[in-house]
This record gives structure tokens, sequence and C-alpha cells, in this order.
């Protein structure tokens, strides 16, 4: 084998072992005709009013307003029936009669959170799921669910990735700070939806 080819061989698998995996913690499914929705004005429903759902808000605030043009409206809290909620994946329709008309007005769609398991003590467990409604028709465009359980190294290792990020932060920090801290999991969590839209 010549020195080239040798070199050649060496760069790809360093690369192979360096690269880190970009995959998200989180799956979406996206409607085939998403671009055809005009959405600029979404409004936030908050299913429940405990601490986790409110932690859950201000994440998603914060998340989307850095990964989306979306102009988030105020948070109107409602109690909905499981049947009143989306089913699982895009391409659902929500009933949007469940709701009071004056939540509707002026929004192009509706951002649909909710926590479908949590597990605040060690070992911490999360699992969140996000929903985009189209106003117009009422058809969930975007779903996406976000998977944190604290067991996993990878979950660790993205942790620290995504602490070392925030500003005040100190590099390689113990993933161990977002874990003892629910609004800091939360927030974690929902950064792995926002980066999927």
């Amino acid at each position: 084998m010549s020195i080239r080819k040798l070199g050649l061989v060496t760069v790809m698998l360093c690369g192979c072992v360096i690269a880190p995996d970009p995959r998200p913690l989180a799956t979406a499914t996206i409607v085939s005709n998403f671009q055809t929705y005009s959405i600029r004005r979404v409004g936030l429903l908050r299913l429940h009013d405990d601490a986790l759902h409110r932690a859950m808000d201000r994440a998603v605030r914060i998340e989307f307003l850095e990964a989306s043009d979306y102009l988030l409206a105020p948070t109107y809290s409602v109690a909905l029936s499981a049947e009143a909620l989306p089913g699982r994946g895009g391409g659902v329709t929500f009933s949007l009669d469940s709701l009071p008309p004056q939540v509707l007005e002026g929004l192009d769609g509706l951002l649909i959170p909710q926590i479908i398991e949590s597990k605040t003590s060690a070992p911490q467990r999360l699992e969140l799921r996000l929903d985009l409604i189209a106003c117009e028709t009422g058809l969930a465009i975007w779903s996406a669910t976000a998977w944190v359980d604290s067991t996993s190294d990878e979950v660790r290792r993205r942790i620290r990735g995504w602490q070392a990020q925030l500003p005040g932060s100190v590099p390689d920090g113990d993933p161990g700070l977002v874990l003892q801290s629910p609004e800091r999991l939360v927030r974690f969590a929902v950064r792995q939806l926002a980066g999927l839209l």
C-alpha cells in the first residue's frame, strides 16, 4: 500500500472515531406539505398547571425563539381530554372546537407540549412530546418526541455539550447539575425538539 493510500485510510478512520454523533435524542414527523403552511404567530397551550409544565412552557419559549421565526403568543392553560389531544405522529387532525374562540384569535398555529413520562429523582427519565397544529386546518403538521434517560452515557455526553454552550457555564461541567434540576432537564429535552423544526 502506498504512503498516500495509507494516509487517506488513516484520515478516514480518524474521522470515524472523532466525529460526534449528530443525531438528536428526538424524532419528528412532518407532513409532506409543511412548507405550504404560513405559520408565523403561534399560541402555546399548557395542559396542566404544575411546576414541570410551567418549566416546559419557559423552555419552549427560549428554545423555539432561537430555532424558529415564530412569534409566540401568551400561554393559554386548558384542560383537554385524552380524546381531544392530537394522536401520535404528524398528519392527525386536532379538534379546534375544543378550545374557546379567543384562544385561536390571530394565530396561525398552536404548540401543544405534553409530558409523557417524568422521573426527576435518580435515575432521571423524561419523555416529552410537542405538536404544531395549523389553525387553518386543525392538522398536526409537525410532531416530535424527545427521550432523555440519565443512565445513558450518550445522554450525559450531550448534556455536557449543551451545558457548555450556556452563558456562564464551565466547559465539561458535571451533567449532574442539569440532571438535578427538573427545569434544566426539561430545557435540555425541549432543545432536542427545537433542533428538529
